[in-house]
């Protein structure tokens, strides 16, 4: 394994899936101890919905995705789409919630919307995904992301500064599952979808014409 594909291996699980709904859970938990419930429950909706609707397009594809599309996508990159809104959420929530942060809301843009983009890149350059299902993952995530940002100025405007300990604590979780998820097995869902589809296309005759 080269030095360069170890690199793309690394940056490409900054969109772990597991991780990235690890993290928000906790941030949730945090947000809700601190009477910020509206933003708690916007998130729980948004992380929660981006992944119900990357399941079904996953499942709709491993079914039916020969017919469409020429057969460029199986299974919608999961990496992409939960990075585009993770970070791009977490952007946006920080320049919500910290006025100083506030101040520089292109540099923020950039961050949320870059990082994904490169993580969708490094799906292709490790032949994880097809270009076209990379696109489909940020389509998805970046939808749900639009929505999130909609939905964002109704919760509360201003929250007191995290105590320092809380800030520590989210972050070694977040580091703490980036290491295990680069030095063990990829938590994935893909050989449960597969069944899934086989099942749909022997028993339910699912896009078998």
């Amino acid at each position: 394994m080269s030095p360069l594909y170890s690199l793309l291996m690394a940056f490409t699980d900054l969109g772990e899936s597991s991780v990235l709904l690890s993290t928000v859970i906790a941030a949730c938990g945090w947000f809700w101890l601190n009477r910020q419930h509206h933003l708690a429950l916007l998130w729980l909706f948004a992380a929660g919905g981006c992944s119900v609707t990357l399941l079904v397009l996953k499942i709709g594809f491993l079914t039916c995705g020969h017919s469409v599309l020429h057969g460029s996508v199986l299974t919608p990159s999961g990496h992409s789409a939960m990075s585009a809104l993770f970070y791009g959420g977490a952007a946006l929530t920080v320049g919500r919630l910290w006025s100083r942060a506030g101040r520089h809301p292109l540099l923020l843009q950039a961050i949320g919307l870059t990082i994904p983009v490169a993580i969708g890149v490094t799906r292709v350059l490790v032949d994880a995904h097809t270009p076209q299902e990379v696109m489909v993952g940020l389509a998805v995530g970046f939808a749900w992301l639009a929505l999130f940002a909609h939905l964002l100025p109704k919760t509360e405007a201003a929250a007191p500064k995290p105590p320092s300990g809380v800030l520590i604590l989210l972050g070694l979780l977040y580091l703490s599952l980036l290491a295990i998820s680069m030095t063990g097995e990829h938590m994935t869902v893909e050989g449960v979808l597969s069944r899934l589809a086989d099942t749909l296309h022997v028993h339910w005759n699912v896009c078998t014409g």
